[in-house]
């Protein structure tokens, strides 16, 4: 490209380039092909870059014999024919708009329409004036009509615009185009008496808002008709009458509603055969009187959706929705295409015009993933967008110094740390801690290491880019007074409400409660200079806060609309309450809420003098996926799942409307210039957008293979059951030990390295274009210029606050010093960097100061006498979990159950369904009085493996159970079928888990938790478990004539473990050491000769032993052992052999361990 300019096309003409396609969609910005590309639906979403080598077939080499037939191309060409021929065969209204649209010399460039604009315009006049007049028209309007067939019928035509490429334009022009042609032409079906407008939303139907007629003459008009240029002055008076005919709804107002006041039903409140209260319902009749009431039934009405990709009569696929919950998603799109269905039975509907920049279905609403509406007649997408110049071009993270290989950390971010983001949103948590009775506190901020890296690494860039900015208008002449210019704006995309309340509170600071009792505060500022809502230096709030947190939470419950923020945008809102009396009348000013408020302060961001105008950063949920047309986002983080690509190209169009419409002049090497007699074309200067956490990837729609049908069961928990069968349990996610007063003391022999993987943490990622070969790089090598001691410093502050501070989260102050030297030490000899060199220890900066503190505690104890007490670290957002929460579906062989909250239990291994009848006969007899498998559970015990890395086990189950003494007790039940870190998940679950779960059991109201092992032979399962259910005031007899004296190899408690193991294993009657051990004349490596005396043994003599030996098999006893299996009846039949061994044993054994009775 000579001139280095990437956008190809003057966007107010057909497309003249496009860059080379391959047949599988790819791009080759480096090659331009003379040309309109034609449809085939294989073209990626977004540029790229590419790959490799490209194929050599392009696409319009092979479009026209396969694609040549569709309606899209087909529309194509008819409608330019049309065009080139001045727009024949229509109204004179319609030639009058249309020329005065598109063929006015006195338009000026700026209030031009773009061709993706014209084209969208032009073939809805085509279809509803031209088509039938001709052959292929009409072929046209019947294949048209075949496609409407998969819509129920409805006279549905979609046009696929880009976001940016302007649709409000669009849906005013044809308002005017019926509008005046049913004005002059009232007998004529094909114009429309009335008009409805259905959006996905209350934002989209307030920016819709600019399609109703301002009354204000001049340049007072606000409305696009005016400002747009969509109708000559002349008919500007006519234009008044439209409001009385026009109604612009979301579509949640076609939902049914409980009817209030003295129009209920005599039965409402009363209680129904179902046991809940009647409400009375509206009727279809009484939601249309509400929504379309004022239009006289049977005229003729034009309907146009925005967004229209929402509104679908759903299949109900059971597979889950992309992006969405499959049910939530669908039951919105059922909403929405019910109600027009029933619309259109009422009145004359001839077309329903969709506009949408993603007109396609989704995996889960029942249609073939990313097919698109076959409806859809014009296709001017995000590349043509692209090309054409009328969006920003997507910078996207292309490489990085990580060893991750299907694409860079950054362009996948929420992938590599979901697992460590809070799961409920802000709702959940705190109906869970009114039901504690607690109430949420501000803490500090918990996010991944690679998240506040990555963070760092694109605020720096927009750092960059600000202070670029304001430079270039000092140079200009121009003052950027600080908050009143509109600045460049950061949008941070999360995946629920908790998740953005921390970024919130990271970025732009928080208020913590200190002091004892909570009564103090401490203003904590946000980790960024440009983005903190308060004053560095002062710790005082800004007068306009730079950053703004917006969510279905937020418009609730966050408090950022106070007293303060009235009093400093007085004027603003005041302009508001005007401008919102102007549209909902006079009394509607007063009725504004502080939620309504912020939601206008979202929706100008990017505008001069109004409510969002001094926004530089944005925190979100999904409240801007959608509709929100600010102009000046530069930068997008997401840190959420994109389940699917609709929902990637949605948050990444959030970014890529431009900031400036203005034309340049190129010459004919691309070159810009301002000589007249150079110029070879006009074009828009490319605009740039910066996005991480948004994982593009390139689709095709149209058919997929039908998979094969797998037997799906459902897995939840019974309702019915709740009462009677639920297991609650906390969600540890650490252990607090309480250390007793006085000096603490250390050594960090034996203990791991702790390593930062340098291999895994990106420090310097890639950024390009993929149009033309434009780069930035994103880095944080910053964080090598920071002193040790200040990292030093940091990480023995999260020491004190993780390991030495009380339950009110007050730090032992006197313990810091204590702690910064144990901190250098670690600092100096226990940390190891991988995959870089030793000067990046510096990245602890972002390290999680939970895992950096668990690590060191490891190496502390308490110098003088006593032990600790094990506190569990609840987790922040769930501190607790319950079977009630269970739901989730497998194709995995299931079982159903009697006494457990949960219907079915998940066959994974095959023991799993005798385990499940085992527990329910036991819950018959009254032993058992509820149990859950851990499926869909999530409940899980932190360990920390061989190579010091914190790991997760689930252990199988969870038994509530009663003991002979008639204490309920809570059993983590395990079959002991694990290999990998066994030994330490088993430790980790009986000497933290379960005295951290009993140090706070009061407290939950839980009864005693403990921990048993079962053989995977789970044979004598049963035995092993009423072995741990007897009662502990009754223990069985475990060394009746005291622990033999005489084994100094083998230590009391080795011994110990060797007859429990046994026990579980046969439960026996009684165990007797014998032999040379026995009789004091052993030597050191002398075996260890035991008689076991088992009732009932199951097995032939000869395999009696079998069951013994492997529970012992991984006791390292450091000398063999014989083990010999008898009954009672056989000691006796033998009882007179001298020389028999069982005579020996029972006359000089020691017995360890006999049964009582």
């Amino acid at each position: 490209m000579p001139g280095g300019n990437p956008i190809l096309n003057n966007p107010y003409r057909e497309p003249e380039w496009h860059y080379a396609t391959n047949l599988e969609g790819e791009l080759d910005y480096e090659k331009p092909v003379k040309g309109r590309r034609m449809f085939t639906g294989i073209v990626q979403t977004v540029p790229v870059p590419q790959r490799g080598q490209l194929g050599l077939m392009e696409v319009n080499e092979f479009a026209a014999t396969n694609y040549g037939s569709h309606l899209i191309n087909i529309l194509r060409r008819e409608v330019g024919a049309w065009r080139a021929a001045d727009y024949p065969s229509i109204t004179r209204v319609s030639g009058e708009l249309l020329r005065f649209w598109f063929k006015n010399q006195g338009r000026d460039f700026t209030q031009s329409l773009f061709f993706a604009q014209q084209e969208a315009i032009e073939t809805a006049i085509y279809l509803n004036e031209v088509a039938e007049k001709s052959n292929v028209g009409q072929r046209i309007l019947s294949d048209l009509q075949k496609a409407q067939i998969e819509t129920a019928g409805l006279p549905r035509v979609a046009f696929k615009m880009a976001t940016g490429t302007g649709k409000t334009v669009v849906m005013g022009a044809l308002l005017v185009y019926h509008f005046f042609n049913r004005q002059e032409y009232r007998g004529d079906t094909r114009f429309a008496d009335n008009f409805l407008i259905v959006a996905p939303g209350i934002t989209i139907r307030d920016r819709l808002l600019a399609l109703r007629v301002d009354s204000r003459s001049g340049v007072e008009a606000t409305d696009y008709y005016y400002t747009r240029m969509l109708v000559p002055s002349h008919w500007r008076q006519d234009l008044q009458q439209l409001n009385a005919k026009l109604v612009i709804v979301n579509y949640q107002q076609l939902q049914t509603r409980t009817i209030q006041g003295n129009k209920r039903s005599p039965f409402d409140g009363k209680i129904g055969p179902d046991g809940r209260k009647t409400e009375a319902k509206e009727d279809i009749s009484q939601v249309l009187k509400r929504v379309v009431g004022k239009f006289r039934p049977d005229s003729r009405l034009l309907v146009i959706n925005d967004e229209a990709h929402h509104c679908y009569a759903p299949k109900y696929d059971q597979r889950k929705a992309e992006g969405e919950d499959a049910k939530r998603e669908n039951e919105r799109a059922a909403v929405w295409f019910s109600g027009l269905r029933e619309i259109t039975q009422r009145y004359k509907v001839r077309s329903i015009y969709d506009l949408s920049a993603t007109p396609y279905y989704l995996t889960g609403s029942g249609y073939d993933p990313y097919s698109l509406f076959p409806w859809v007649m014009t296709d001017f997408g995000l590349i043509d967008a692209i090309e054409s110049g009328l969006v920003k071009i997507p910078f996207l993270p292309t490489s990085d110094d990580t060893q991750a290989v299907e694409m860079p950390v950054l362009r996948n971010l929420y992938a590599h740390v979901k697992s460590d983001l809070p799961k409920a949103g802000q709702k959940k948590r705190r109906a869970r801690a009114k039901a504690q009775g607690e109430t949420l506190t501000e803490e500090p901020p918990r996010l991944p290491e690679i998240v506040k890296a990555a963070f760092r690494q694109f605020y720096e860039h927009y750092q960059d880019e600000f202070r670029d900015r304001k430079h270039t208008l000092e140079a200009r002449g121009t003052r950027q007074l600080e908050m009143q210019d509109t600045p460049p704006v950061f949008i941070f995309v999360c995946n629920n409400t908790s998740v953005s309340k921390e970024v919130f509170k990271y970025v732009a600071g928080y208020v913590q409660k200190s002091g004892d009792n909570g009564e103090g505060e401490q203003v904590i500022p946000g980790v960024y200079d440009l983005f903190s809502n308060f004053e560095r230096d002062t710790n005082r709030p800004r007068p306009k806060p730079p950053t703004l947190l917006i969510d279905s939470d937020a418009l609730e419950n966050s408090g950022q609309i106070d007293d303060d923020f009235k009093r400093v945008f007085a004027s603003e809102i005041e302009q508001f309450k005007r401008d919102y009396s102007r549209v909902y009348g006079q009394g509607a000013a007063g009725q504004i809420t502080d939620a309504e408020i912020l939601r206008e302060v979202v929706n100008t961001v990017g505008k001069p003098n109004s409510l969002g105008g001094h926004i530089r950063c944005v925190v979100s949920v999904s409240m801007l996926t959608e509709g929100w047309d600010a102009n000046n986002v530069t930068h997008i983080a997401g840190l959420r799942a994109f389940g699917s690509q609709l929902l990637c190209e949605q948050v990444a169009g959030r970014a890529l409307r431009r900031k400036t419409y203005f034309l340049q002049g190129y010459d004919k090497q691309d070159n810009p210039t301002s000589d007249k007699r150079s110029i070879a074309t006009y074009k828009f200067p490319p605009e740039y957008a910066h996005i991480i956490g948004v994982p593009f990837k390139l689709f095709k729609g149209g058919k997929t293979p039908t998979p094969r049908p797998v037997d799906v069961k459902p897995v939840y928990a019974v309702r019915d059951r709740t009462e009677r069968y639920e297991i609650t349990f906390p969600n540890i996610d650490g252990y607090r030990l309480d250390y007793p007063e006085g000096d603490l003391s250390y050594s960090f022999d034996g203990i791991e390295d702790y390593e930062i993987d340098g291999s895994m943490l990106p420090t310097r990622t890639e950024m390009k274009t993929g149009i033309d070969g434009s780069r930035v790089d994103l880095t944080i090598e910053d964080v090598l210029q920071m002193r040790e001691k200040h990292i030093i410093y940091a990480i023995a502050k999260a020491v004190l606050r993780e390991e030495f501070s009380d339950e009110q989260g007050n730090p032992e102050f006197d313990r810091f010093h204590q702690l910064t030297a144990i901190v250098t030490n670690w600092y100096n000899n226990k940390v190891r960097v991988l995959h870089k060199g030793p000067e990046w220890k510096k990245l602890l900066y972002f390290h999680d100061s939970k895992k950096v503190a668990s690590h060191i505690k490891k190496a502390i104890r308490p110098a003088g006498k006593g032990g600790e007490r094990i506190r569990p670290k609840l987790n922040y957002y769930n501190p607790t979990g319950s079977s009630r929460f269970v739901h989730g579906q497998t194709s995995k062989e299931v079982h159903p159950t009697k006494h457990s909250h949960v219907n079915v239990v998940v066959i994974d291994s095959g023991w799993e369904g005798k385990m499940a009848k085992m527990l329910d006969d036991l819950a018959d007899e009254g032993r058992v009085i509820s149990w859950v498998k851990n499926a869909f559970l999530d409940f899980r015990i932190f360990y920390t493996n061989k190579e010091g890395d914190e790991k997760i086990y689930y252990p199988d189950f969870i038994v509530r159970a009663r003991t002979d003494a008639g204490e309920t007790i809570n059993l983590v039940l395990e079959v002991t079928g694990q290999k990998r870190n066994k030994t330490e998940k088993v430790w980790a679950a009986k000497n933290r888990w379960v005295p951290a779960a009993n140090c706070i059991r009061e407290q939950y109201k839980w009864d005693r938790w403990d921990y048993i092992e079962i053989s995977e032979d789970i044979r004598d399962g049963r035995n092993q478990l009423l072995y741990r259910l007897r009662d502990p005031n009754k223990p069985p007899r475990l060394f009746p004539q005291g622990i033999p004296g005489n084994l100094p190899e083998l230590t009391p408690e080795l011994v110990q473990q060797i007859v429990e193991r046994i026990v579980r294993a046969v439960d026996p009657e009684k165990i007797v050491l014998f032999g040379s051990r026995a009789r004091g004349t052993h030597r050191p490596d002398s075996d260890i000769d035991l008689l076991v005396i088992e009732k009932k043994p199951a097995e032939p003599r000869s395999q009696r032993s079998v069951p013994i030996n492997s529970a012992l098999s991984d006791l390292r006893l450091g000398v063999d052992k014989e083990v010999i299996v008898r009954t009672p009846e056989e000691i006796e039949e033998w009882a007179g052999a001298s020389l028999a061994l069982e005579t020996k044993a029972m006359g000089e054994g020691k017995v360890l361990y006999e049964r009582q009775r």
